[in-house]
């Protein structure tokens, strides 16, 4: 599959996810359906720390390993991401994005797809990083602002 394949693939995804929230959010409450949300991606992390770390035996964690691992997650779903690595720290810039793309599409208006983001991108990534290093942290840095721009998250070691 091409990177447009799996990016088109991806943003139908995140749009059905998209839509589907938006129904729960009007059911439930929207607060509700972001703690949710949060559950999901933290069950999500943990399950995708244990696979991460079965795929890295006898492997020892560093940045550059995880960069791999991300790197090749990311063009899986059809993230344009550069990877930044500077001493105990990994910038991703993400540029084109299914994740953000989708929930425009299944109708979530910026600030909810931001929302979105700011929680589940720290509790996914968080989890998995937990299970791999405890001394790495996740944090979205930036998230875009427009369509065409990028966001930025980053992962420290401490």
């Amino acid at each position: 599959m091409s990177g447009q394949e799996a990016y088109n693939a991806a943003v139908k995804v995140y749009a059905l996810y998209g839509a589907f929230f938006m129904g729960v959010a009007r059911e439930f409450g929207k607060e509700k359906a972001v703690a949710l949300h949060r559950k999901a991606h933290e069950l999500m992390g943990t399950k995708t720390g244990r696979m991460i770390k079965e795929q890295m035996v006898d492997a020892q964690f560093d940045l550059a390993a995880l960069a791999t691992v991300l790197r090749n997650g990311n063009m899986s779903i059809g993230i344009d991401c550069e990877m930044v690595e500077t001493p105990g720290t990994l910038l991703l810039r993400n540029s084109r994005c299914p994740i953000c793309d989708g929930y425009e599409m299944g109708g979530l208006d910026h600030d909810t797809a931001k929302t979105l983001c700011e929680v589940g991108a720290p509790a996914k990534l968080g989890f998995t990083l937990r299970q791999l290093n405890p001394n790495a942290v996740y944090q979205l840095k930036h998230y875009r602002d427009k369509p065409n721009d990028r966001c930025e998250e980053e992962i420290k070691l401490r």
